[in-house]
């Protein structure tokens, strides 16, 4: 293929864009509107979260119905973005984002000449899933890192594992920050009240909402828990998470990114509990706003290298209070060079031409 010629890109395995919550659905948001017009991009989207939408000349949505029921939903979507990309686009590179979706990986190679997948977060650890979930979630991985012809990962830590795993294939394997965008505008939220600690994401057990819910119904200080975000489903969890909760814990639901942009500039620290991350877009986003910063001391987090008293022991109940007491580490804003998503295009480029020429 001569390098002038546009190529095509079909990407699939996230909810959609544009203003879609969620760090895949963030990440291709940011990634696919700045490649440059030698690239034409469309991205396969899902019913309910997003429409059929032309953004630029270059890059393009299309909503496929997909099943409102979180086991079936990205195998389900991903399966027919395949098929309907093979009928109707016919790709140079065929992207999946997450290993839920490479399940299909092998009935991609077969269709597709080059096909490329990000791996953004071990899924099959997350305590949401069943042992069914679990194992497509697993056999999607293996079937990524043994056979994609490019493998991209936001976690430094799960790309060395992966190299050290998988020897043989580690020349394909590619490291790819998350970055960081808000716009200018910051909308005020006017149910939130000062001073308030706050915690962005959706309302799923990795995140670890719950313990600092709990340690919040403990703490005797002035300031409020917001919460920023959903389930995308109806939840056991996050109802129950919402029932748990004292009155000094605010549940506001999504929120635009005008309006996070007000809650991490007036934060009295931005708090991340999770258990599993990718690389927290959130994290590097409340950063940017000169937000105090704890999170849990998981490796996806410690990837970031903040200063070491930014981390809170996982899931430790008494240090989460006594965190809550002290507050939050303000971060050097430098840091932020490495995660800037001009250069992260940069980068990206670069991997779809090594598996194409």
């Amino acid at each position: 293929m001569s390098e002038k010629k546009k190529i095509k890109i079909a990407v699939t395995g996230l909810r959609g864009i544009p203003g879609v919550m969620g760090g895949v659905e963030t990440h291709c948001e940011e990634l696919y509107k700045r490649l440059p017009e030698q690239f034409d991009t469309l991205i396969y989207g899902r019913k309910g979260y997003c429409e059929n939408k032309k953004i630029s000349s270059l890059l393009r949505v299309k909503a496929l119905y997909s099943p409102k029921q979180a086991s079936l939903e990205t195998p389900f979507h991903t399966l027919i973005s395949i098929m309907h990309c093979f009928f109707f686009i016919k790709p140079d590179v065929l992207h999946i984002h997450g290993i839920g979706g490479a399940i299909f990986l092998p009935l991609a190679k077969l269709l597709f000449p080059k096909v490329i997948v990000t791996h953004h977060s071990q899924n099959y650890e997350h305590q949401k899933w069943g042992r069914l979930a679990r194992t497509v979630f697993k056999c999607g991985e293996k079937f990524a890192l043994k056979y994609a012809d490019q493998v991209l990962f936001v976690s430094r830590t799960l790309l060395k594992i992966s190299k050290s795993c998988y020897p043989k294939q580690a020349d394909r394997f590619h490291f790819i920050a998350n970055g960081f965008a808000l716009p200018d505008q910051i909308v005020n939220v006017p149910e939130v009240e000062q001073p308030f600690f706050l915690c962005v994401g959706r309302l799923v057990p990795e995140k670890g909402f719950h313990d600092i819910v709990d340690a919040f119904n403990e703490y005797k200080g002035p300031e409020k828990l917001v919460v920023a975000g959903d389930a995308d489903f109806k939840s056991d969890y996050a109802d129950s998470l919402k029932r748990n909760a004292n009155s000094n814990v605010l549940f506001i639901g999504r929120k635009t990114r005008a309006e996070l942009n007000w809650l991490y500039k007036n934060c009295k620290t931005f708090i991340m509990p999770s258990y599993s991350e990718g690389l927290p877009i959130s994290a590097l986003e409340a950063v940017s706003c000169s937000a105090p910063i704890l999170l849990s001391d998981i490796v996806q987090n410690l990837d970031l290298e903040f200063p070491s008293e930014c981390y809170f022991k996982l899931g430790d109940f008494d240090e989460i209070i006594s965190r809550l007491n002290t507050g939050g580490i303000l971060v050097n804003e430098k840091i932020l060079e490495k995660y800037d998503w001009n250069k992260i295009a940069i980068s990206y480029q670069e991997y779809i031409k090594k598996a194409i020429f």
